[in-house]
């Protein structure tokens, strides 16, 4: 009796754990931590309706944590709180369900096998994995290189998979040796895994660099929120002409910067240049001028405004230095309505494969996933985002590089600007609010690597689901050990 009430302690503390979950503020710890005290409240009350507490209060730690961080009404951020918590909540309830009918070795499955699967579901809703708890860690170098195996749902069954195992050790009086099997297994993995993620770290990428320059200039409104929101009245919108074009002139000047620098590769940060629908055809002009006058591929990223509509053509070229329009692609994971194909298209030049995905496009596994398929070498990925959410909203893509195999330069207005090799290695960071000049140069393996998870995709996704499919038909055949 005494234990349960103590219990209530330990599902406040994994809810205040929940607050340092990602997104706003970033504690890596926190995500293997707060699984651990939940699962401790969930296991000790003795009937499942004492549980149901535990909704508005881990809801209430994730609200916190992204409150305020997303241009979002309350509404919104409480139901995302509330959508958030689901990957926790339903494998605390089976795993209460569960773990006590069947062996402890497959008894500590059942959580980390459900998270995944929720996990991957919910990678597949507007969100993303934004939240996902695997996007937490990857300051973790070596841990993080199971990516490139796994998918982070290799990295999500890890994390998940401490919380059983903790839980049998602490109901064992904290003896690991009366934990027996499931503790030397977890154990056994975990140390694996870090000596094979360090030994991959241990050998750099041995191809030649190429100078890659992304491009940020400070926009002197918020286009978005003042026209684009507002239908884009014609009137308005060329009310801001000209300060329309001295923007567009400064992101050419700062570009012919980066080319005079050595940069065989120049991009911008997403939706920096503005143009008017009738003069797309001029600017477009203008950057295949460019390119071939500067010997560059250069990529400018620019919104085309929409008269009349509360939408805009978010888009990137690939020009080459022929001043040929190699590519031209619109985003396609947006708030807003778009009308990309869905496709990630590539050029072959020089210094590797490149291709271009924008800002929300990365927080997508499936969707990123065909750059793989394609042998991508250097993903370029112009941004956007907020201050609160850096720099976690980069992270959160630049495990797109580890799973696929690709070199990452992620150029981001109002954000963290930063660069990675295939193996996650930092190469370059810059932050837009410290930065007096936000021009980003790095030198960037020109040769990408193929990984497991190229190859084969979300098969630890599928397999986990597989498993807890399985965990449960097992666990309702027998019956419990103890009444839970």
């Amino acid at each position: 009796m005494k234990e349960r009430y103590t219990s209530y302690v330990w599902l406040v503390v994994g809810s205040a754990l929940l607050v340092f979950l990602g997104w706003r503020w970033n504690v890596p710890v926190a995500a293997w931590l707060a699984p651990v005290f939940l699962m401790r409240f969930f296991r000790t009350q003795t009937r499942w309706p004492a549980t149901l507490v535990a909704i508005p209060l881990m809801a209430a730690g994730l609200f916190v944590n992204i409150t305020g961080s997303w241009d979002f009404g309350l509404p919104a951020e409480i139901g995302i709180s509330l959508l958030r918590a689901a990957p926790f909540l339903v494998p605390l309830y089976l795993e209460r369900f569960l773990a006590r009918r069947l062996k402890p070795t497959l008894g500590t499955l059942v959580y980390p096998a459900a998270y995944v699967a929720l996990d991957y579901l919910m990678a597949f809703s507007p969100l993303g994995t934004v939240f996902s708890a695997s996007a937490t860690q990857f300051a973790a170098g070596p841990f993080i290189q199971l990516a490139s195996l796994a998918g982070v749902w290799g990295i999500d069954f890890v994390m998940a998979w401490l919380a059983p195992v903790a839980n049998l050790v602490w109901e064992r009086s904290l003896s690991l040796k009366a934990a027996g099997r499931p503790a030397a297994l977890f154990g056994v993995c975990l140390g694996v895994i870090l000596l094979l993620g360090g030994l991959r770290l241990s050998f750099e990428p041995a191809s030649d660099t190429v100078r890659v320059a992304g491009v940020t200039v400070a926009q002197p409104r918020d286009y978005w929120g003042e026209i684009i929101d507002r239908s884009t009245p014609a009137d308005q919108a060329h009310a801001f002409a000209g300060e329309m074009a001295s923007l567009n002139d400064a992101l050419f000047a700062q570009s012919a910067r980066a080319a005079q620098a050595g940069a065989r590769i120049v991009f911008w940060a997403e939706a920096e240049g503005v143009v008017f629908p009738e003069e797309e055809a001029a600017f477009v002009a203008r950057g295949r001028a460019f390119a071939a006058e500067h010997e560059v591929y250069f990529a400018p990223a620019f919104i085309i405004l929409r008269y009349g509509q509360a939408t805009a053509d978010n888009k990137v070229l690939m020009i080459t230095p022929a001043g040929d329009v190699a590519y031209s692609y619109t985003k396609t994971k947006s708030w807003y309505p778009t009308d990309s194909d869905g496709i990630l298209h590539f050029v072959d030049t020089p210094y590797g494969r490149l291709s271009s995905a924008i800002c929300f496009d990365m927080d997508f596994p499936a969707f990123i996933h065909q750059a793989a398929k394609e042998n991508v070498d250097i993903m370029l990925v112009p941004a956007f985002d907020w201050e609160p959410i850096k720099p976690y909203h980069t992270q959160v893509g630049l495990f797109r590089a580890v799973e696929n195999g690709f070199s990452m330069v992620r150029q981001v207005n109002q954000g963290t600007s930063m660069a990675v090799d295939y193996q996650g290695r930092l190469l370059a960071y810059q932050d837009y609010f410290t930065t007096a000049d936000p021009l980003m140069a790095v030198d960037v393996p020109t040769q990408g690597a193929r990984t497991l998870y190229g190859a084969l995709g979300d098969w630890f996704a599928y397999l986990s689901i597989a498993g807890v499919l399985a965990l449960i038909v097992a666990g309702v055949r027998r019956r419990p050990k103890v009444a839970v």
